[in-house]
C-alpha cells in the first residue's frame, strides 16, 4: 500500500525567493495540483496529464527507499570530501567547497542498487506500462543531481535535449530528500504545453543536430510577465514524484540551503517505439549523451529567439 506524504498546503502570500526574484503563492506561483488519489485510475491520470501538461503524484516511491537512495548518494559524496566535516552523512550538510555532484556518467553510483530500486523498481516499470499501454524501457542515463548552495538549472523544453525518436516520452523527476522552497525545487511553466508559439520554434530545435543553445531563459520573471505563464511548485519529499512529456518548461530554483539538494531525472516509453540512441548503451557500457560535438560553437539564445519573432 502507497503511503502518502501530507505536507502542509502552501499559504496565499507566501514569498518564493527564485533566485534574484521574488514571487507570491497565490497570482504568480500555484502549489501542484496533487493527482495521488488517482495513482490507480490511468484513464483519469492520461486525461490529466494531457490537460495541465504534469502529474504530481506524492508518495510515488516508497519513502524508504527514496530515504535509501538519497543515504547512498550522500555516502558516494562523502567519499569524494563534499561533505561538512564531523557531521553526519544522512544530514548532507555541504562542505566547504560547495561543490554540485551529478553522478551521470558514474554508474557505480547512479546505477547503483539504492537507486536502481526507486527508479527502475517492479512497481515503477509497472505503473509506465500500465500508463503507456504495453511493455517499457528506460533511458540508460539516469540524471542523478546533488545541488550545493546555488546549484539550479534553467528553464527548458526537454525536447530540445531527449527529443528524438518518438514524441510518447516521458520525463519522471524524483525527490530523494526533502526539498522545501529553500531547498531548490523543481518549477513548472503551467500551460507551457500548449504554447504552439514556443514549441514549434525552440521546441522543434535539437541541440546537437542543430548547434543551437538548449536553454530558452535564465531569468524566471519573463516567463511569468513577458510570456504570461504562472509558475507551480510544491514542498517535495521523499518519494515524491512529477511527471511530464517533452514540451513542459521548467526549470529549478537556486538552492539557498546548507545542505544538498537531491533529485533523479529518468525517462520512459513505449519499448515498441523509436529510442533516442545518445542515452542508450553502446557496445562500450557508455552512451554519447548531450554535446558530443566537439569544438563547435552554438548559436546564442538571443539571436535565435530575435529570428522566431520570441524578443
Amino acid at each position: 500500500m502507497m503511503i502518502l506524504n501530507h505536507p502542509t498546503k502552501i499559504p496565499n502570500h507566501t514569498p518564493f525567493d527564485f533566485g534574484e526574484h521574488r514571487f507570491y503563492f497565490g497570482k504568480e506561483i500555484l502549489e501542484l495540483s496533487d493527482s495521488s488519489s488517482l495513482i490507480n485510475d490511468f484513464e483519469a491520470l492520461l486525461k490529466k496529464i494531457r490537460e495541465d501538461g504534469y502529474l504530481f503524484i506524492r508518495g510515488f516511491h516508497p519513502r524508504t527507499d527514496a530515504e535509501q537512495a538519497a543515504q547512498w548518494t550522500l555516502q558516494n559524496i562523502a567519499q569524494r570530501g563534499g561533505l561538512q566535516p564531523d557531521t553526519k552523512v544522512e544530514d548532507g550538510i555541504i562542505g566547504e567547497r560547495n561543490q554540485t555532484f551529478s553522478f551521470f556518467r558514474q554508474t557505480e553510483v547512479a546505477h547503483a542498487k539504492p537507486i536502481l530500486d526507486v527508479v527502475d523498481s517492479h512497481r515503477t516499470m509497472q505503473f509506465y506500462e500500465k500508463f503507456l499501454g504495453g511493455p517499457v524501457i528506460t533511458f540508460d542515463k539516469r540524471w542523478l543531481r546533488c545541488m550545493a548552495k546555488g546549484g539550479h538549472n534553467h528553464f527548458h523544453y526537454d525536447s530540445v535535449y531527449v527529443g528524438r525518436g518518438t514524441q510518447n516520452r516521458y520525463t519522471m523527476w524524483s525527490a530523494l530528500t526533502d526539498i522545501g522552497l529553500e531547498n531548490g525545487p523543481l518549477v513548472l511553466c503551467l500551460g507551457s504545453h500548449q504554447h504552439d508559439k514556443l514549441k514549434s520554434t525552440y521546441g522543434a530545435t535539437d541541440m546537437d543536430r542543430d548547434l543551437t543553445d538548449a536553454v530558452f531563459s535564465t531569468n524566471p520573471r519573463e516567463m511569468v510577465d513577458k510570456f504570461g505563464f504562472t509558475l507551480g511548485t510544491a514542498h517535495f519529499q521523499p518519494g515524491d514524484v512529477i511527471i511530464f512529456g517533452l514540451y513542459m518548461m521548467h526549470s529549478s530554483a537556486p538552492n539557498r540551503s546548507n545542505r544538498y539538494r537531491i533529485s533523479i531525472d529518468t525517462r520512459y516509453q513505449l519499448a515498441s517505439d523509436e529510442k533516442d540512441d545518445r542515452f542508450f548503451f553502446r557496445e562500450d557500457g557508455s552512451w554519447l549523451g548531450n554535446f558530443y560535438n566537439k569544438d563547435v560553437s552554438y548559436k546564442p539564445m538571443t539571436e535565435l529567439r530575435h529570428e522566431w519573432g520570441l524578443e
